[in-house]
């Protein structure tokens, strides 16, 4: 996978089924569902996200709930439009 860290975009593709790219939610209180080792994309804060463990759709969540909980970790962040 790679990832541009000066303009916060993916370089390459990851799968989400038939998606090619990662999540790109607003901000922390956007909800998530996902599985382990996928990344997601907080636009407004300019973070990356990993999820650390599988979250069915029926336990989504808050992006700032689920990493409280420890089920995801923030990687890197770059500049956002602000939070």
């Amino acid at each position: 996978m790679g990832y541009d860290i000066a303009t916060g975009k993916i370089t390459s593709k990851i799968g989400r089924g038939c998606v090619e790219f990662p999540p790109i939610l607003e901000d922390k209180n956007s909800e998530f569902w996902g599985y382990e080792g996928e990344l997601v994309v907080l636009k407004n804060s300019g973070i990356l996200c990993l999820v650390l463990e599988d979250i069915p759709q029926d336990d989504k969540d808050t992006i700032e709930n689920l990493k409280n909980s420890s089920k995801i970790m923030y990687l890197s962040s770059f500049v956002g439009n602000g939070e």
